[in-house]
């Protein structure tokens, strides 16, 4: 515990009142000191007893670098308290300090500025008495963490040379049902045949069949490459689960399995937002379909007949809009169903 700005001037107050006491008599010394003291004596009392705050964060959906995010975190207790809580390098925005009477919530904007795991909090909380004189820093312990994936870039020719599928249409779907004509419909799916019998129109719903195809790719990097490294290996695995392609990867922190779908892609995503420089199993580097290195200043790309350089396989940068990995998980979407990509230039 320890006296605030405020509380310094308080004590400041009660010195220059005991001096001039020894000038002027006690009855200065009773007309300020005094009624100071007592204050400040009722600050240490109030803080001393007040239960500490309890902190609780909610944690932020995870993104790409450039999507803004927003921190939320309550501070629960009693009184006043002096809230601060700085973003770790590589997320930008303000910091917050402020003083407010508890429990309040606080919403703190981030930018996701590069590739990473973020521990966020705890905040740095000072609990102080309703006159501001004293206050006592309190030891929160809550945090949480911020996941930032890889930057994913547009790859020049989609099905890179053949290894990636294009991306299935309907006629190469199986027939699932017929169900009655809604206006958007393609005319071309309509079944005449079957309509020809009813009063409306019938059109065919197709399934999507599911390929076995497996993708095998292995990421390396040395020192000073890891970032460029996630980057390719993310734009790979990334266009290879858009082809509906399973996809399996390793990476100097981990190796994730054979798996396709919303629910795998954050999980690659993941994996390539926290891997460092590093190298991976002569195995996996050996049994791989393509195999990424990142070196400090360029990546190559290993394909199954040919050594690219990863800039002259892509045009531009692939942004996924408010994250459309993860909330496609959730809501059911394929990977064929998400519409929150877009170009840009690099």
């Amino acid at each position: 515990m320890r006296p605030t700005t405020r509380g310094w001037g308080a004590l400041a107050v009660v010195v220059a009142a005991v001096v001039l006491a020894w000038s002027f008599g006690e009855r200065s010394l009773n007309a300020v000191a005094a009624p100071t003291l007592a204050a400040l004596a009722v600050a240490v009392v109030s803080v001393y007893r007040a239960d500490p705050p309890a902190v609780d964060f909610e944690e932020p959906r995870a993104g790409f670098p450039g999507e803004e995010r927003t921190l939320s975190f309550r501070v629960e207790g009693d009184g006043l308290a002096r809230v601060r809580h700085a973003l770790p390098d590589g997320l930008t925005d303000r910091a917050i300090d402020a003083t407010a009477s508890l429990p309040r919530s606080f919403e703190q904007p981030v930018t996701l500025a590069a590739r990473g795991v973020y521990e966020l909090g705890p905040p740095e909380v000072s609990q102080r008495d309703p006159l501001g004189l004293v206050e006592r820093r309190v030891a929160a312990d809550a945090s949480t963490r911020l996941v930032v994936y890889p930057q994913v870039y547009a790859l020049a020719d989609p099905t890179l040379g053949g290894i990636l599928a294009d991306p299935m249409t309907a006629e190469r779907q199986e027939f699932d049902r017929l169900r009655e004509y809604v206006p958007g419909d393609p005319l071309r799916n309509v079944h005449w045949k079957s309509s020809a019998k009813q009063d409306d129109f019938l059109v065919m719903e197709f399934s999507p069949t599911q390929r076995s195809e497996t993708l095998r790719v292995a990421a390396t990097a040395e020192s000073g490459g890891a970032d460029r490294m996630a980057g390719a290996a993310a734009t790979l695995a990334d266009a290879a689960l858009e082809a509906e392609l399973t996809v399996e990867l390793w990476a100097p922190d981990g190796h994730l399995p054979p798996g396709s779908g919303e629910a795998h892609r954050e999980n690659a995503m993941r994996l390539l937002a926290r891997t460092g420089h590093g190298d991976v199993d002569e195995a996996a580097r050996a049994g791989a379909d393509i195999v990424v290195t990142g070196e400090s200043d360029a990546v190559n790309v290993r394909l199954p007949e040919d050594r690219r350089s990863f800039d002259s396989l892509v045009t531009g940068r692939k942004r996924r809009t408010d994250s459309a990995i993860g909330r496609a998980a959730t809501t059911g979407q394929t990977s064929g169903e998400t519409q929150h990509d877009r170009e840009v230039a690099p």
